[in-house]
């Protein structure tokens, strides 16, 4: 499972498989009037992505929570060897 940096697919930062069918994608949104962080599950339908109900949607002032948050399932993933 790679992660793709992006800067030019409109405003989809990166993305990454999370299975054969689905994707995740990263993406920094104005949702009325404000920024988000938009963690969305994007779903092949034939030759088309569509988004699916699924992913969070977070304020930009609740990216360090987010950063921290990531940084200890990877402690924790080192911790117990799963990474």
């Amino acid at each position: 499972m790679s992660l793709s940096i992006e800067s030019t697919d409109g405003n989809v930062l990166a993305r990454f498989e999370k299975n054969s069918k689905e994707e995740v994608r990263v993406s920094v949104d104005t949702f009325h009037g404000r920024q988000i962080i938009n963690l969305r599950v994007f779903y092949r339908d034939g030759e088309e992505w569509k988004h699916g109900k699924q992913g969070i949607a977070l304020s930009v002032d609740r990216f360090k929570d987010l950063a921290d948050a990531v940084l200890q399932v990877g402690a924790y993933l080192k911790t117990h060897g799963i990474l």
